[in-house]
């Protein structure tokens, strides 16, 4: 097998698997790939994905990759209609005995990428705004996937505290001018994620179990929630730009309906990633770090090798399937003609009925109208407690092909697997 430098890594792997098996991705792995992808690639191809979520101007725009020059002036983020701006705001710390208003500055890394992921998940996921961290740090960062936790003053714990401390204490201002046909512009100014949290550790220094989010911006996440794979972050969590990229990939790919895909320059791509622009050192990075991404998104068709970034209507990340549409290996294939010239006659006098009995996946709440009626009663019958119209939303976001038409026998059937999936998953804390 030779390798096609404009596949994604991931794409081989997953062609691999449906080809030969896990012997043939190793054997591509020894080939064209490194440990590392081959293991990503496996755990995740293993596991059932778990719904997670990331705002979608958090997708397109990042937080800073390395501490900055000055930590303590705003961030600001814009290109053409986006612009995110992170303002650390002083909050009230004991210094030396005294209380004092001090800067944290802005958050930066993968700790508070990851932290955030969760944090707005699990808003998402309970639909309330009231965010269970854990029974204590060390639970809360085993649920992020961190194993080997230490408490030292560069240990994982520590860091994650401080980033998480700035992550929360920080003003943000989102602004989204519209301009797609699924996009609305939209503006939240001087919002905080928590208005009521004042760092990990709370007065008589406990863990803080529970934070609260602010009104203003839990109910704009939820109208604006991108779907990402849980399992693929946790492979991704160490790395800041991979974990960037995944999720601008996750919010852009499905989103592009171009059939021959859409052609963004390096610097626009840079500057989503919050890095310099036109840097060859840049283009090398990502090249790299798209080989881990591919083996935990495998779906996501992006060409990465020429002087242009070329983005291809792809899936989105919440699926099972290994690879999507755009490989032509998800799907129904096409059945095969039995008989002869009678089977075909057969066929020309019930190709209307047929056709006439393809529908769309209903559209809209299924809360109401007749259609609709047999859904809901699987989703409230197999997916409680949790609610059926954000279950039909993660349904038409990750299933497979979900704009094609079918029989209304086999829409009710693959809802009522995806439900039951979805509820077995997502288990209540």
């Amino acid at each position: 097998m030779t390798q096609d430098d404009r596949t994604p890594l991931g794409h081989q792997y997953a062609l691999a698997m449906l080809s030969g098996g896990a012997d043939e991705v190793r054997e591509l792995a020894e080939y064209a790939g490194t440990q590392l992808t081959l293991d990503a690639f496996l755990r995740v191809q293993d596991e059932e994905p778990v719904p997670a979520f990331l705002h979608s101007a958090l997708c397109a725009m990042s937080l800073p990759t390395k501490r900055p020059k000055n930590e303590f002036e705003p961030i600001i983020r814009e290109d053409g209609r986006y612009a995110l701006a992170i303002n650390p705001r002083p909050v009230l710390q004991d210094v030396d005995g005294k209380r004092v208003m001090k800067s944290l500055g802005v958050p930066f890394g993968s700790y508070p990428r990851v932290a955030l992921i969760y944090i707005l998940s699990q808003a998402v996921q309970q639909r309330s705004r009231d965010v269970f961290l854990g029974r204590n740090f060390t639970d809360w960062m085993r649920r992020l996937g961190y194993q080997t936790i230490s408490y030292g003053p560069r240990g994982t714990a520590n860091l994650m505290k401080q980033q998480v401390d700035r992550l929360l204490a920080c003003e943000w201002q989102i602004r989204w001018d519209g301009g797609e046909t699924d996009q609305n512009a939209f503006a939240v100014r001087d919002v905080k994620i928590s208005n009521e949290y004042a760092g990990s550790l709370d007065k008589d220094g406990a863990f803080a179990r529970e934070i609260r989010m602010s009104e203003v911006f839990y109910q704009h996440l939820v109208e604006h929630a991108v779907p990402l794979n849980e399992v693929a972050i946790r492979e991704l969590k160490g790395t800041p730009t991979a974990l960037d990229l995944y999720t601008y990939l996750a919010y852009r790919l499905p989103r592009v309906t171009a059939g021959r895909g859409q052609a963004i320059s390096w610097d626009q791509l840079a500057k989503h990633l919050g890095n310099a622009a036109d840097s060859k050192r840049f283009r090398q990075t990502v090249r790299e770090t798209m080989q881990l991404v591919s083996s935990v998104y495998p779906n996501a068709n992006i060409d990465v090798s020429g002087r242009k970034v070329v983005l291809h209507p792809s899936p989105a990340p919440l699926e099972k399937k290994l690879v999507g549409t755009h490989l032509r290996l998800v799907g129904v294939e096409p059945r095969k003609k039995r008989g002869g010239e009678g089977a075909k006659t057969k066929g020309a006098n019930t190709a209307k009925q047929t056709v006439e009995d393809l529908l769309a996946f209903p559209s809209g709440s299924l809360q109401y109208g007749k259609r609709e009626e047999a859904f809901l009663r699987i989703g409230r019958d197999k997916g409680a407690p949790w609610d059926v119209d954000l279950m039909a939303g993660e349904f038409r976001r990750g299933f497979p092909d979900v704009s094609r038409k079918r029989t209304e026998k086999e829409w009710l059937r693959v809802w009522e697997s995806f439900v039951t999936s979805y509820a077995k998953r997502r288990k209540p804390c």
